[in-house]
Parts: structure tokens; sequence; C-alpha cells
């Protein structure tokens, strides 16, 4: 039976490994990035199949120590090493490659389309980057931090947050154009907090479809902003990301269910945006130290904790505060 294949995973694909769990980011309509976990193990140790060549890169972080690997080209090896553990490589696929799969290893694939790069120079008003220069190997701490944040999302893909995986890329795109694209931010263009109307527009969006799959790009268009820029703006006005902000919210609203009404948890779960009951109690447990049956049971009665209201300068104000 042939396995279903998934946007961005040509890697994946190449070593025979189709079904990988992957992520796809959404806010450009024909410019993803796909983010697969890629596991061998020995029964995958040999020649891979070839990868066809497209205007695409291929950012591979090594999450463990990888004794020998070679990739290929043009029918012979251009890069045979070893990779320690955090380790990256960029390949420009403008050229069919293929590997040499020497030993077990993870790692994680960025499939990185150039229009993304693109997309992400236009948004700044910079020249497009040309080429990605990483010496490959090379201990990134940055890629590896990101590449850390995304693992628990790569264990449960139908959880994964459009909103948190999105500004996870973003992230990604723009240190990856910063260091190893020659990409320089304008200095003359310095990075402020929002206007008191856009954090208000931009929590009023967030707040108003708690129950959505919500992308960066369409919060940063509600306030006229580009992704970049309102993803920066929006953490230096309320201290967090969105995505933590929506995640915060869509807590406070399954608190004020739990307590004002005998909905089931399981419905309360999507209500709130959540894949599923299971998915509520794991982010309801870590961010209230206690799930959300017992949470009910010990307050049922009370008036909400710190309920989030509407106020007319800054948006959405906690009672408590």
């Amino acid at each position: 039976m042939k396995e279903r294949r998934t946007y961005g995973d040509a890697v994946a694909h190449s070593h025979h490994l189709d079904g990988s769990p992957t992520l796809i980011t959404r806010s450009l309509p024909r410019s993803q990035i796909g983010i697969t976990r890629i596991s061998c193990g020995p029964e995958h140790i040999g020649m891979k199949a070839k990868i066809p060549a497209e205007d695409t890169f291929i950012a591979a972080l090594h999450l463990t120590a990888v004794e020998h690997h070679e990739l290929w080209s043009d029918g012979r090896p251009v890069i045979s090493q070893g990779y320690a553990p955090n380790s990256l490589r960029i390949v420009n696929l403008g050229a069919e490659f293929s590997s040499y799969v020497a030993s077990p290893h993870e790692a994680l694939s960025f499939y990185i389309p150039r229009t993304v790069l693109n997309g992400f120079t236009d948004d700044a008003g910079r020249p497009p980057v040309a080429d990605l220069h990483c010496p490959p190997g090379i201990i990134d701490p940055v890629v590896a931090h990101l590449g850390a944040a995304l693992l628990p999302a790569l264990d449960r893909p139908n959880e994964a947050c459009s909103l948190f995986v999105d500004q996870v890329a973003l992230a990604l795109t723009t240190h990856l154009c910063q260091r190893y694209g020659g990409f320089v931010q304008r200095e003359t263009v310095r990075t402020r907090g929002l206007s008191l109307r856009q954090e208000q527009r931009a929590k009023e969006y967030l707040a108003s479809n708690l129950s959505g799959d919500i992308l960066i790009a369409d919060v940063a268009k509600a306030c006229g902003l580009s992704r970049g820029h309102f993803t920066r703006s929006f953490r230096m006005t309320t201290g967090m990301t969105p995505h933590k902000w929506l995640l915060l919210r869509r807590i406070q609203q399954a608190k004020t269910l739990l307590l004002e009404s005998s909905i089931a948890t399981a419905e309360i779960a999507v209500i709130c945006g959540f894949a599923d009951q299971s998915h509520l109690t794991r982010v309801f447990t870590r961010l209230v130290g206690t799930p959300p049956s017992g949470w009910r049971r010990e307050h049922k009665g009370q008036r909400t904790p710190g309920r989030m209201t509407p106020n007319s300068k800054r948006g959405w104000l906690d009672e408590t505060q």
C-alpha cells in the first residue's frame, strides 16, 4: 500500500519514510514551510533515492549524533562528514541530491521554498536573499532552540496551533536570512510596540477566534502590519507572543465554562479551540497545576478567578490585577 505524501516531505520520501510527522505553516498561501521529523533506523542504512532539483532550501537540524553521512550530487559525494547533536546543514536543491545514510539518526528537516525567503524580504522592504551560506555541521543554538520548541507539536501534529507553528517558522526564517543570507535589518526602523488601537484590535481578533485556527498573517493584516513587525511589536507590548496570549485566553474561557455551565469537558475542549479533551487536559494541567475535572470540583460555585474583561484603553485586562 502506497503511503500518503505530505507537502514538504521531500527528504522523508527519499528515505522511504512517507508518513513521518510533519507540520506545515499556513501564513503564505503558496509559500509554506514544511517541518518533518526524520527517524532513520538500522533498516534505513544505505543510499537513498534522489531528491529532484527545485528552487528550495533544506535545512537539516540533527537531533542525535551522526558518525558519518554523505550527500551526493552528480554522481559524487559533495559533503562527507559526521554531525554532532544540534548541528545544522543547509542545502540548496538547485541540483539533484541523494544521501548515503551510514548510521541510525534523528533530525528535523525544514523545507523552505525560495518564495518564503522572498516573502520575508519583501515584507521588510529589502532585496531578495540570493543564497544561504552555512558551513555544514555548524552548531546553531538558535535553530536548536526553535527545533526543540517544535518537537512536542511534532509528537501530536493534530494538536499543533497554526499560530504557534507560524511564529516559530517566522523566527527561523528571520534567523537564517540574517545569519546565512546576508540580510540586514534597516537600522533606521526601530521596532515599536503596538499602538493602543492596534493592541486592542489584535486582542479582539484573537479573542473572537478562540475556537478557530488563527494565522499570524491574518492578525497582522487586521492591525495593518507585516507579520514580522506585528509579532515583534505584540511581544514588546504585552510581554508574550500572540500564541501564548491566545493559549491563556483559551484556558480562561475553559475556566469560565467549567464553573458557570454543566457542559462536558470534551465539549469545552472543542469550544475553546483544543483538539480534544486530552489536549485540553494536558495544557490546562501544565498551566494551572491541576486537571480541568479536579479544578471544576474544587471551584464549582465560585466566581471565575481572574476573568478577562474588555477595557476601552488596553483591550483585555485581568480583573484580579
